[in-house]
């Protein structure tokens, strides 16, 4: 038997997906385990209702058999397409290259959802409509609220059943947020489902297991609704704070109860329910959350409460149409850590202050004892202090983002966290009621994001680059909420596709977005504009009060489809996700080139942004445009030839001829310097391979000659940003790199980090010494687009780098550059394919690389120091092919090592 082994079973991208999308599931995995050089030769599948079944040839759905191949990944199901509303497993096994068996990797379980609009009976129910504003009346009661905010609605109906089912699944959704009780108890840990998406279009429902719930005789199903992104706060528009897509939560549940006898009872949302509000006198991602532990209102979710008081709920049919109803692509949010608050003493405006110590997502668990009925605790989040040391919240706009907790007396102690709210935030001001002790009280931080799969952990010898990973991961995990947000505290968190698309590949390091982005990328083809264009943002609302339709997407925003969707492929290897993108992305080119015949990006460019946030020259926003234009037609003629489209392919290849001559002869001049003469117009003309090879010497001699000029600083901003390090290091400047990476003064990563950032920055000048703080109106301290440097500490500094020619890591392009400033780098990828390490050490005259390739998988190695003496695993490497300064060679899977000896330091 074989040592390789199957593990991180995935099917369509989730490892254990509750709701299936597709009858005909794709499955996955990675391999672990063999000898050097192992490689998987042969795999068998097997899916079966029951469980132990699946390893003895009596699997019910299909057994593979022996099938000789070393895919891994987006294996295709052959059995009887699978049904709505069934449980099944499966599991794999697989062959070595000496024809040795594997045992079959632990089952995993798959949950399909509801596949046919005729499976769904229920009905979209709410609480009765009230003014377009989304409240009552004003009656100067505890609901009543300057922001008029809805407070959150219950909703109960009782139900019998006639024996113990033996399984019953509920199907879930909401327009708004929605939290599930049956008899009693919470159903799922999600928070803030279902998600965010364009209500008017789709809505995502959850499917959970619920057998274990049910009792025989007497239940009750409950829930609670909120507003969310549905009729609450979203974005920076005070004209329109609210209602983007509706003006009152509503909700849609199915509860599928399987008796023995083969029959099927369903529960379902319809008139039969009632509903009335609680303790939750509003919740609104923007204003923050009122509860009254007075108003808590006992035993609602269990049978026989007593619901005479109740109010009926309206069944109606959502506007403009009811949303198609789709099961999950991604991980749900999760309160995912814990950070302990530490009181730091009284400010001068009275309240206390908390410290997390860390910029985070999410919201607080307040833990109280002593308190007496109507005692009032209001949190106030910010993401720092002001220079009196109070609470900082300028920057937060429009978001009041302030929690308050009325407690009920509870002698046993009481607890309190927000349903329907979640702010972005490192320090709460903390009011107490008159006379409490701020020590008989305990504040938790709880940190939301999507729980997505961190696969990336990258360690050095700097504490500063150790700081700068730690503030890359921490600013996508705080913008990670369902969409990929642009920042998690202000009046805004949009899900802006450039902010994205630069930070897309350093994302897919850090976590596996593979699910997150295929939920996202239907959200921005829903977002798509009927004359082809994308839009800034996903999911889609209007931006500002004078326009209807969402906004169309400026040059590098809109572009960001095509980028993504191409980096994911040669991340995952998923050709699939290219399919079904690709139509909306020829309807994208079709809009660029039909606005600008003239090859120049002049037309159609929108709130044309540039290069957003830049300090120092600006760059001509005409030039980046087209630059991207560039770019973008070269990736579709790579995503056409890959799906076979030839025609397609050489139609983008000579638009993107076309396009390059044009920026050439308008901003272009015959000494090669390019109108702005900027950083960002160099990276961008080198890294998108815009001019010609006899002109790229000049372009990268202005590069270097304006950092020299910014006294080796940077000038990007977010699109010029991801290229700075990268093109550095392509044009023989390793060393600049590393300089820009470790420099601790202004503008640099470092120079936050030296002023005690724990994540990154919207500004470069969020906060200067001799300045204070940026403009209020712009200045968030957490969001991540500054943060795409860490594509290139993953992919040069470490070495572990996607190959275009071989995707989905199956080849791995090491390219390791060596500092002796950093002394060691310990770095680990989880590709689909199985766990990818690199770890260095840089020791004066000699370095010491170790690295392990999964099994089935090679490293195509570039090393910069062709004098050197190399040993490859002990053995003097000779006969490889060599080029001026560097080595290159092949490694098999399993683990190495090299070791490079010279007589002088190794060159940085």
């Amino acid at each position: 038997m074989t040592t390789l082994k199957p593990h991180r079973l995935r099917c369509d991208r989730l490892a254990a997906p509750q709701g299936l999308a597709t009858r005909i599931p794709r499955f996955g995995w990675a391999l672990t385990g063999g000898n050097e050089g192992a490689a998987q030769t042969a795999y068998e599948i097997a899916v079966s209702a029951d469980p132990a079944s699946l390893m003895d040839g009596r699997a019910s759905h299909w057994v593979s058999g022996k099938l000789a191949s070393d895919q891994t990944q987006f294996v295709p199901y052959a059995g009887q397409p699978l049904a709505s509303d069934e449980i099944v497993h499966w599991t794999v096994r697989v062959w070595d290259e000496n024809d040795q068996v594997s045992d079959w990797a632990t089952p995993q379980s798959i949950m399909t959802g509801l596949f046919d609009p005729d499976d769904w009976q229920a009905e979209w129910i709410a609480r009765y409509f009230v003014l377009p504003a989304g409240r009552e009346i004003p009656a100067d009661n505890l609901y009543d609220n300057r922001w008029q905010a809805r407070p959150a609605d219950h909703l109960r109906r009782d139900f019998q059943t006639r024996e113990r089912p033996v399984r019953a699944t509920a199907y879930v959704t909401a327009l708004g947020l929605y939290e599930l009780y049956i008899n009693g108890l919470r159903i799922g840990d999600e928070v803030m489902a279902p998600g965010w998406t364009d209500y008017h279009q789709r809505a995502i429902y959850q499917s959970f297991d619920v057998t274990e719930e049910i009792r025989d005789g007497a239940n009750a199903i409950g829930a609670l609704i909120g507003e969310g992104w549905y009729s609450g706060r979203v974005g920076h528009n005070q004209r329109r704070a609210g209602n983007h897509y509706g003006g009152r939560p509503a909700f849609l549940c199915q509860l599928h109860l399987h008796y023995a006898d083969g029959t099927i009872e369903r529960i379902i949302t319809d008139g039969e329910w009632k509903t009335r509000q609680g303790p939750v006198c509003y919740s609104d991602f923007l204003m923050g959350e009122h509860y009254d532990a007075r108003l808590e209102i006992e035993s609602w979710s269990e049978p026989g409460h007593d619901d005479s008081g109740w109010q009926p709920v309206e069944v109606f049919t959502p506007e403009p149409r009811p949303p198609l109803l789709t099961p999950p692509k991604s991980p749900p949010v999760r309160e995912v850590y814990e950070l302990p608050g530490r009181i730091t003493g009284q400010a001068p405006s009275g309240e206390w202050i908390v410290d997390f110590r860390q910029n985070f997502a999410g919201y607080c668990r307040l833990d109280i004892s002593g308190a007496k009925p109507g005692d009032r605790f209001t949190l106030r989040h910010g993401e720092t202090l002001d220079e009196d040391g109070n609470l900082y919240t300028a920057n937060l706009r429009h978001a009041v983002a302030t929690d308050h907790y009325t407690a009920k007396g509870d002698a046993h102690g009481e607890s309190f966290k927000p349903r329907f709210t979640f702010h972005g935030f490192r320090y709460v001001a903390l009011t107490l009621p008159e006379g409490m002790d701020p020590e008989t009280l305990r504040l938790t931080g709880i940190a939301l994001f999507s729980d997505l799969e961190e696969t990336g952990h990258i360690e050095t010898g700097s504490e500063l680059v150790n700081r700068l990973v730690s503030n890359i991961e921490w600013s996508q995990r705080g913008n990670f909420l369902s969409v990929p947000t642009d920042c998690p505290q202000r009046d805004e968190r949009l899900g802006w596709s450039a902010d994205a698309q630069v930070f897309w590949r350093t994302a897919g390091y850090n976590m596996d977005v593979s699910g997150f982005f295929a939920k996202w990328l239907d959200d921005i083809i829903d977002a798509q504009l009927a004359d082809g264009a994308f839009t800034d943002i996903a999911p889609s609302r209007p931006l500002n009060p004078y326009r209807q339709t969402a906004q169309p997407g400026a040059p590098g925003w809109g572009d960001g489809p095509v980028i993504m969707v191409w980096q994911q492929y040669l991340r995952y290897g998923d050709r699939g996700l290219l399919e079904s993108a690709y139509p909306a992305l020829k309807r994208w080119m079709a809009h660029i080139a039909g606005a600008n015949p003239d090859h120049l990006r002049v037309n159609a460019v929108y709130n044309n942004y540039g290069d957003w946030l830049s300090v120092g020259p600006a760059s001509d926003r005409t030039m980046v445009g087209t630059a991207y234009w560039v770019f973008v037609a070269d990736l579709m003629v790579k995503i056409a030839k890959v799906l076979g489209e030839d025609e397609d392919a050489t139609l983008y290849a000579g638009q993107a001829t076309d396009v390059r001559a044009a920026l050439i002869d308008a901003f272009v001049a015959e000494d090669t310097r390019i109108t702005g003469d900027t950083q960002t117009a160099y990276l961008l003309a080198l890294d998108f391979d815009i001019l010609p090879a006899d002109r790229r010497a000049a372009a990268r001699a202005y590069l270097i000659e304006k950092l020299d000029e910014a006294d080796g600083h940077l000038q990007t901003g977010f699109l010029g940003v991801k290229h700075l390090l990268p093109v550095l290091s392509d044009i023989g400047e390793p060393g600049r790199a590393y300089d820009l990476l470790l420099k601790d003064t202004y503008p640099s990563w470092g120079f936050s980090i030296r002023h005690g950032a724990t994540t990154i920055w919207e500004r470069w000048d969020g906060w200067t010494p001799e300045h204070g703080f940026q403009s209020a109106n712009m200045n968030s301290f957490n969001h991540y687009a500054y943060g795409s440097v860490g594509e290139w500490l993953y992919a040069r500094m470490a070495g572990i780098d996607w190959d275009e020619a071989d995707p989905g890591f199956r080849t791995i392009r090491m390219r390791p550059l060596f500092d002796p400033r950093i002394g060691w780098v310990k770095a680990q990828y989880d590709a689909p394919v199985g766990r990818i390490e690199s770890a260095w050490q840089h020791t004066g005259h000699s370095v010491e690389w170790s690295i392990a390739i999964p099994p089935g998988c090679k490293a195509d190695i570039e090393l910069p120091c062709a004098e050197s003496a190399i040993t490859f695993d002990g053995r003097p490497l000779t006969g490889c092919e060599t080029a001026e300064g560097t080595t290159r060679f092949t490694a098999n899977a399993g683990p190495h090592r090299v070791v490079i000896r010279t007589d002088k330091d190794i060159p940085a």
